[in-house]
């Protein structure tokens, strides 16, 4: 109870530190980005993955640049643009992401020498000249045809210490009324502007810049406003939207702190449709999907009409660049190379539809209500549960919190903070966790010191890995045991000096126990040459069988390795016998209070053993009971005999494990199958079909030992026949 107490309390402290860095707006910049990336995600989720029609991006692209010449395009071809569009195309508005701030002074001779033709004048004087060069001019050409069409111009403000006063800029949309200055609203220095030719053919015009990116240079919001000398003016996807409307001034919706002077704006409204901000004043970009959520079609195939009117008739069309060297690509959630013009059609796109994301007023303090309670909660119920239920519960929770985010997200369009309540989360469960592993890590050690000396040590570990509990005092499972015992071993060691025996039996005990522990099973005891292990306890495994006998024959094969090491000891080599038995065993810690063991016992070990040590009778090396074949269903089995063996009542079915059935080769299927029709032949007392098979076995180099053993019974029963009621079992009298 004092643990969990401490660790409670622990778990309070922090999440006060957590709610207090909230609550002041200091949180880490670690945790900053994470909350970025969780929106990233949640963008990425509710993607739309369909294309707005309505939205058409005239692009000046590799193709456009290839066919009309580099960038920039003369004046007169981009009113040759607009005609374009206005004229043969018939398009609803064009925006312009680009600025015209530069005269165009770029004259032929021929253009000149034309119109001094035209001129009844002999002489030309200077100011006739000049005027004829005024008429000449390219940007008076783009103004005629921006003029009286739903044209809207493209600038930038400037907002470092040089002050640049480029262009002339539109009317503001909106004047400073007095009240005070909205801290929210970025101020600019200086602008970068159309020329003012081209500026009074239209009266709508706006930003393209973002002077608040977020800190690691995506665009996921960007400014609707911007101040000016005392004056408010529009971005170019409101300007857009605004002529589209027939609007040109905005209504704004305002925040004001406890003085009553203006603070923050929190929407604009353009006619009837209002634009929600978040608190920063900025708009979040809905995106629609990744590029190509708009219809792309190429600058050069609308200058020489080979572009489809179906497809922008009536549209809004943006015109920008896609190509690389022009510079206009942009970092955002769903890309890291994402054209410039397509975020402003995105913004347009959500306008049209007002499907806007927004962040409520109440975000912050819903925020440290979920830190508070969050933290509460963890803190005081994870040290009373175990880990694996602490785990449930903490994954639970925060699914149930990131539900309710994504479905704020989803259906009510709210971006609601999560990304330091996820943290504060985080850090709770890896306290919790870590605590409680230094804190029951005494407990651990001393169940290793306690029962080390007679578990195997790799069980130790595994039981102080995974936290488990072991029933020392005794219990019932179903298990597998498995025997082996190296075969002739009386006869080796009367040949060797002690320490050669010695020698052996650890080079061979070595190699068996490793296999045992890579098949994570417990080694019960040596008993001499012989290996006893099981598999079940004292962790629960439900794949002991299969377990077992994958260890019994990797062991099988690994005696040609174990020959070659004690030959290279100079040692004799071994042969091993091995009896697998699958059953009801009780297992537990057996002994006298001077020795204790933690080990099996039961009818199903003595089985085991006795199987075991049949496998010299039969001339195999591994033999099985049917309750183990029973279990293992991906391996192929031949059968031996049904037997009665020493010291048990019930017949019992032998089996040779032949390998993994998918691993098997066609011989030795073919062999097993002809010599599972023997064993047919013999049940049914057919001794003539026995002795035939018997006799093409051997032939074939199978089991000599097999064979031999069913011809002598076959001689047996030929002169004494089994009683009627025979059954098949065999009853052996011996060990």
């Amino acid at each position: 109870m004092k643990q969990r107490g401490i660790r409670s309390l622990i778990g309070l402290l922090i999440t006060v530190v957590a709610v207090v860095l909230a609550w002041k707006g200091v949180k880490p910049e670690l945790s900053q980005r994470f909350e970025l990336d969780l929106y990233d995600l949640r963008l990425q989720y509710s993607q739309l993955h369909d294309v707005d029609p309505r939205i058409v991006i005239v692009d000046i692209d590799e193709k456009s640049l290839a066919a009309q010449g580099r960038w920039p395009w003369g004046r007169e071809r981009i009113a040759q643009l607009v005609r374009q569009l206005t004229d043969h195309y018939e398009v609803a508005l064009v925006g312009f992401d680009t600025t015209f701030s530069e005269p165009d002074r770029k004259l032929t001779a021929e253009q000149v020498l034309q119109q001094f033709d035209q001129t009844p004048e002999a002489n030309v004087t200077r100011q006739r000249l000049s005027a004829l060069l005024n008429d000449l001019t390219p940007d008076r050409e783009l103004a005629e045809a921006i003029e009286g069409q739903p044209v809207v111009l493209g600038y930038l403000f400037d907002h470092s210490s040089k002050q640049l006063n480029v262009g002339a800029l539109p009317a503001p949309v909106m004047l400073e009324t007095g009240e005070g200055t909205l801290t929210t609203v970025p101020d600019a220095t200086g602008h970068v502007a159309n020329l003012s030719l081209l500026q009074a053919a239209t009266p709508w015009a706006g930003f393209f810049d973002n002077p608040q990116v977020d800190v690691d240079g995506i665009y996921r919001r960007v400014p609707l406003l911007q101040r000016y000398e005392q004056g408010y003016y529009p971005s170019l996807s409101l300007s857009v939207f605004m002529a589209l409307m027939g609007e040109f001034t905005v209504q704004p919706v305002f925040e004001h702190d406890a003085t009553g002077q203006l603070s923050a704006l929190t929407a604009v409204e353009v006619g009837a449709v209002r634009i929600p901000l978040n608190k920063q004043g900025n708009l979040f970009v809905p995106y629609r999907g990744p590029m190509g959520s708009f219809p792309y079609i190429s600058a050069t195939d609308v200058l020489s009409g080979e572009a489809d009117k179906r497809q922008l008739e009536g549209t809004l069309v943006l015109v920008g660049t896609s190509a690389a060297g022009l510079l206009d690509l942009r970092a955002t959630p769903l890309q890291n190379r994402y054209p410039g013009v397509e975020v402003h059609a995105n913004l347009i796109s959500a306008m049209l539809d007002e499907r806007f994301l927004m962040q409520p007023d109440y975000s912050d303090a819903l925020e440290l209500l979920q830190l508070v309670f969050t933290g509460a909660l963890l803190s005081l119920i994870m040290p009373r549960l175990s880990a694996l239920w602490a785990s449930v519960f903490t994954l639970s929770w925060t699914v149930l919190l990131t539900s309710l985010n994504l479905y704020a997200w989803q259906h009510l369009g709210w971006v609601m903070p999560l990304g330091f309540t996820l943290q504060l989360i985080i850090t709770l469960y890896l306290l919790e966790q870590t605590s409680g592993y230094f804190f029951e890590t005494r407990n651990r050690h001393r169940l290793a010191s306690q029962f080390g000396q007679y578990i195997p040590q790799v069980v130790v570990e595994r039981l102080n890995a995974e936290g488990a509990q072991v029933e020392l005092n005794g219990e019932s499972r179903v298990m597998t045991v498995f025997f082996s015992d190296v075969r002739g071993f009386t006869g080796l060691s009367e040949k060797l000096t002690p320490p050669q025996l010695t020698r052996l039996m650890n080079i061979y005990l070595t190699h068996i126990t490793d296999i045992i522990y890579a098949h994570h099973g417990t080694v019960d005891k040596y008993i001499g040459d012989a290996v006893m292990a099981f598999w079940g306890a004292p962790l629960n495994d439900p794949e002991h069988a299969l377990r077992a006998l994958d260890a019994a024959l990797a062991m099988d094969k690994a005696m040609p390795q174990i020959n070659r090491d004690l030959a290279a000891a100079g040692l004799p080599a071994v042969a091993a016998g091995m009896g697998l038995n699958t059953g009801v065993m009780n297992v537990g810690n057996m002994g006298s209070r001077y020795r204790m063991a933690y080990t099996v016992m039961g009818d199903a070990v003595n089985l085991g053993s006795r199987l075991e040590g049949l496998t010299k009778y039969y001339g195999v090396p591994i033999i099985v009971s049917s309750d183990t074949a029973d279990q293992v269903k991906c391996y192929s089995f031949m059968v031996l005999d049904r037997v009665q063996v020493k010291g048990r009542a019930e017949p019992v079915a032998l089996y040779q494990p032949l390998g993994r059935t998918a691993d098997l080769d066609a011989r030795t299927v073919a062999l097993a199958e002809r010599f599972n029709g023997a064993m047919r032949a013999f049940q049914q007392q057919d001794w003539g079909e026995l002795e035939r098979r018997l006799i093409s076995l051997s032939r074939d180099g199978f089991n000599p030992c097999l064979v031999e053993l069913y011809q002598q019974r076959l001689q047996l029963y030929r002169q004494t026949p089994p009683p009627v009621n025979w059954d098949g079992v065999f009853v052996h009298t011996s060990k």
